[in-house]
């Protein structure tokens, strides 16, 4: 395996509101305010959120599923794949 490839470690869901700084650039548009009223503040990753602990470049990652409620709090609009810092999720979690 190459350093730039993703290796998939394990599935998990969030089951712990935890805090990421969101990774946008200037003009990305933020979610909308019935997102915001449902699902939590901006820059939050929500109860629920699903996807996969991968490892790149030698560090550990939470990569998000796509096209989940709630997702659009700390990803990009116009881009949704992102790769979090697992400290920002250890131990708001459960393996599925």
């Amino acid at each position: 395996m190459s350093l730039l490839e993703t290796k998939k470690l394990y599935r998990i869901e969030i089951t712990e509101r935890c805090y990421c700084t969101v990774m946008c650039g200037i003009g990305n548009a933020m979610p909308s305010f019935e997102s915001v009223e449902k699902n939590g503040n901006y820059a939050s990753i929500p109860n629920g959120i699903k996807g996969w602990v991968v490892e790149k470049f030698g560090r550990k990652y939470f990569r998000p599923d796509e096209n989940q409620e709630g997702i659009d709090l700390f990803t990009p609009a116009n881009q949704p794949i992102v790769l979090i810092p697992y400290n920002k999720v250890k131990g708001h979690y459960k393996r599925i």
